[in-house]
Protein backbone atom coordinates (compact mmCIF):
# COMPACT_ATOMS: atom_id res chain seq x y z
CA UNK A 1 0.00 0.00 0.00
CA UNK A 2 3.00 2.62 0.78
CA UNK A 3 4.46 1.50 -2.21
CA UNK A 4 1.34 2.10 -3.85
CA UNK A 5 0.58 5.73 -2.74
CA UNK A 6 4.68 6.19 -3.54
CA UNK A 7 4.03 5.76 -6.76
CA UNK A 8 1.39 7.92 -7.34
CA UNK A 9 2.51 10.80 -5.50
CA UNK A 10 5.56 10.75 -7.37
CA UNK A 11 3.72 10.68 -10.66
CA UNK A 12 1.89 13.80 -9.41
CA UNK A 13 4.65 15.78 -8.19
CA UNK A 14 7.10 14.91 -11.05
CA UNK A 15 6.66 18.12 -12.26
CA UNK A 16 6.87 20.40 -9.12
CA UNK A 17 10.13 22.59 -10.28
CA UNK A 18 9.90 22.33 -14.08
CA UNK A 19 7.38 25.09 -14.53
CA UNK A 20 7.12 28.57 -12.55
CA UNK A 21 3.52 29.12 -14.03
CA UNK A 22 2.79 25.50 -13.47
CA UNK A 23 4.30 25.90 -9.57
CA UNK A 24 3.01 29.00 -8.80
CA UNK A 25 -0.60 28.03 -9.67
CA UNK A 26 -0.45 24.68 -7.22
CA UNK A 27 1.13 26.84 -4.55
CA UNK A 28 -1.62 29.28 -4.97
CA UNK A 29 -4.47 26.39 -5.11
CA UNK A 30 -2.78 24.08 -2.26
CA UNK A 31 -3.11 27.17 -0.11
CA UNK A 32 -5.85 29.84 -0.99
CA UNK A 33 -8.87 26.72 -1.29
CA UNK A 34 -9.54 27.09 2.65
CA UNK A 35 -10.26 30.82 1.98
CA UNK A 36 -12.18 30.50 -0.88
CA UNK A 37 -14.63 27.89 0.86
CA UNK A 38 -14.58 30.05 4.21
CA UNK A 39 -15.89 33.07 1.62
CA UNK A 40 -18.66 31.22 0.10
CA UNK A 41 -20.18 30.52 3.55
CA UNK A 42 -19.73 33.65 4.89
CA UNK A 43 -21.17 35.35 1.82
CA UNK A 44 -24.61 32.50 1.59
CA UNK A 45 -24.74 33.34 5.37
CA UNK A 46 -25.26 37.44 4.79
CA UNK A 47 -26.94 37.30 1.35
CA UNK A 48 -28.64 33.97 0.90
CA UNK A 49 -32.11 32.63 2.09
CA UNK A 50 -32.27 31.42 5.81
CA UNK A 51 -32.28 27.62 4.48
CA UNK A 52 -28.41 28.35 2.67
CA UNK A 53 -27.86 30.28 5.81
CA UNK A 54 -28.57 27.38 7.76
CA UNK A 55 -26.62 24.85 5.74
CA UNK A 56 -23.53 27.21 6.33
CA UNK A 57 -23.85 26.82 10.02
CA UNK A 58 -24.11 23.34 9.38
CA UNK A 59 -20.97 23.16 7.36
CA UNK A 60 -18.99 25.13 10.05
CA UNK A 61 -19.91 22.19 12.59
CA UNK A 62 -18.87 20.05 10.10
CA UNK A 63 -15.37 21.27 9.90
CA UNK A 64 -15.22 21.26 13.43
CA UNK A 65 -16.24 17.41 13.57
CA UNK A 66 -13.56 17.30 10.77
CA UNK A 67 -10.61 18.58 12.25
CA UNK A 68 -11.60 16.58 15.41
CA UNK A 69 -11.58 13.33 13.74
CA UNK A 70 -8.50 14.51 11.28
CA UNK A 71 -6.27 15.22 14.85
CA UNK A 72 -7.49 11.71 16.32
CA UNK A 73 -6.46 10.14 13.80
CA UNK A 74 -3.32 11.69 13.87
CA UNK A 75 -2.93 11.06 17.33
CA UNK A 76 -3.18 7.41 16.58
CA UNK A 77 -1.86 7.18 13.48
CA UNK A 78 1.39 8.69 12.54
CA UNK A 79 2.22 8.62 8.93
CA UNK A 80 5.30 10.86 7.85
CA UNK A 81 4.96 13.80 4.69
CA UNK A 82 6.95 12.81 1.56
CA UNK A 83 9.58 15.50 2.28
CA UNK A 84 10.75 13.47 5.25
CA UNK A 85 11.54 10.47 3.47
CA UNK A 86 13.18 12.48 0.96
CA UNK A 87 10.66 12.05 -2.06
CA UNK A 88 9.80 14.41 -4.80
CA UNK A 89 9.91 18.34 -4.62
CA UNK A 90 8.60 20.34 -2.03
CA UNK A 91 7.52 24.09 -3.13
CA UNK A 92 6.17 25.06 -0.01
CA UNK A 93 7.34 25.25 3.56
CA UNK A 94 5.31 22.55 6.04
CA UNK A 95 6.40 21.20 9.42
CA UNK A 96 7.00 17.88 9.76
CA UNK A 97 3.79 16.63 11.21
CA UNK A 98 1.93 13.58 10.05
CA UNK A 99 0.76 13.55 7.09
CA UNK A 100 -2.44 11.39 7.18
CA UNK A 101 -4.99 12.98 6.77
CA UNK A 102 -4.30 16.54 5.15
CA UNK A 103 -6.09 18.40 7.12
CA UNK A 104 -6.30 21.11 4.77
CA UNK A 105 -8.16 18.88 2.47
CA UNK A 106 -10.24 17.54 5.96
CA UNK A 107 -11.55 21.47 6.52
CA UNK A 108 -12.34 22.06 2.50
CA UNK A 109 -14.02 19.07 1.70
CA UNK A 110 -15.82 19.09 5.17
CA UNK A 111 -17.09 22.58 4.19
CA UNK A 112 -18.10 21.17 0.36
CA UNK A 113 -20.12 18.34 1.06
CA UNK A 114 -22.23 19.97 3.56
CA UNK A 115 -23.30 22.26 0.26
CA UNK A 116 -23.51 18.88 -2.15
CA UNK A 117 -25.75 17.18 0.43
CA UNK A 118 -27.79 19.60 0.29
CA UNK A 119 -30.98 20.39 -2.26
CA UNK A 120 -30.78 23.78 -2.32
CA UNK A 121 -26.71 24.05 -3.06
CA UNK A 122 -26.27 20.62 -4.74
CA UNK A 123 -25.06 22.67 -7.76
CA UNK A 124 -22.84 24.37 -5.57
CA UNK A 125 -21.83 21.71 -3.98
CA UNK A 126 -20.63 19.96 -7.06
CA UNK A 127 -18.43 22.42 -7.57
CA UNK A 128 -16.82 23.02 -4.49
CA UNK A 129 -16.30 19.17 -4.73
CA UNK A 130 -14.47 19.41 -7.65
CA UNK A 131 -12.20 22.36 -6.71
CA UNK A 132 -11.58 20.77 -3.15
CA UNK A 133 -10.47 17.39 -5.50
CA UNK A 134 -7.99 19.93 -7.10
CA UNK A 135 -6.79 21.64 -3.94
CA UNK A 136 -6.23 18.19 -2.85
CA UNK A 137 -3.90 17.52 -6.12
CA UNK A 138 -2.13 20.38 -5.33
CA UNK A 139 -1.50 19.40 -2.20
CA UNK A 140 0.02 16.38 -3.49
CA UNK A 141 2.27 18.19 -6.35
CA UNK A 142 3.34 20.90 -3.99
CA UNK A 143 5.16 17.68 -2.39
CA UNK A 144 3.51 17.83 1.19
CA UNK A 145 0.75 15.00 1.03
CA UNK A 146 0.61 11.54 -0.21
CA UNK A 147 -2.42 11.15 -2.51
CA UNK A 148 -3.65 8.53 0.04
CA UNK A 149 -3.69 11.70 2.52
CA UNK A 150 -6.47 13.18 0.46
CA UNK A 151 -8.60 10.41 0.10
CA UNK A 152 -8.42 9.98 3.71
CA UNK A 153 -9.02 13.60 4.51
CA UNK A 154 -12.08 13.44 1.77
CA UNK A 155 -13.70 9.96 3.74
CA UNK A 156 -13.64 12.49 7.09
CA UNK A 157 -15.17 15.73 5.53
CA UNK A 158 -17.60 13.59 3.98
CA UNK A 159 -18.52 11.93 6.94
CA UNK A 160 -18.29 14.77 9.20
CA UNK A 161 -20.86 16.44 7.22
CA UNK A 162 -23.03 13.37 6.60
CA UNK A 163 -23.08 13.08 10.28
CA UNK A 164 -23.76 16.64 11.27
CA UNK A 165 -26.49 16.18 8.98
CA UNK A 166 -28.36 13.27 10.71
CA UNK A 167 -27.67 15.16 13.97
CA UNK A 168 -29.52 17.94 12.72
CA UNK A 169 -32.29 16.07 11.57
CA UNK A 170 -32.48 13.82 15.01
CA UNK A 171 -31.82 16.44 17.15
CA UNK A 172 -33.29 20.54 17.78
CA UNK A 173 -29.98 20.76 19.68
CA UNK A 174 -27.76 22.27 16.59
CA UNK A 175 -31.42 24.00 15.03
CA UNK A 176 -30.99 25.90 18.65
CA UNK A 177 -27.87 27.08 18.12
CA UNK A 178 -28.72 28.03 14.78
CA UNK A 179 -31.61 30.01 15.50
CA UNK A 180 -29.35 31.76 18.60
CA UNK A 181 -27.14 33.05 15.77
CA UNK A 182 -29.02 33.80 12.94
CA UNK A 183 -29.65 37.35 14.39
CA UNK A 184 -26.42 37.97 12.68
CA UNK A 185 -26.64 40.15 9.71
CA UNK A 186 -25.51 43.19 7.86
CA UNK A 187 -26.70 46.38 8.42
CA UNK A 188 -29.54 46.54 5.86
CA UNK A 189 -27.97 49.84 3.97
CA UNK A 190 -24.57 47.54 3.49
CA UNK A 191 -26.59 44.40 1.91
CA UNK A 192 -29.08 46.88 -0.29
CA UNK A 193 -25.81 48.50 -1.52
CA UNK A 194 -24.07 45.06 -2.72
Amino acid sequence: MDSLNSDLFLAINQLAGENAILDASAIFIAEVMPFILIGVMVSLWFFADLNKKRISFFAGYSVLLALLLSYLIGVFYFHPRPFVLNLGSQLVEHAADTSFPSDHTTFIFAIASSYLFSRETLKLGVLLVLLSFLAGLARVFVGVHFPFDIIGAGLVGVVSSLSIKYLANKTDLLESFFQLFRVIQLPKRLVNKC
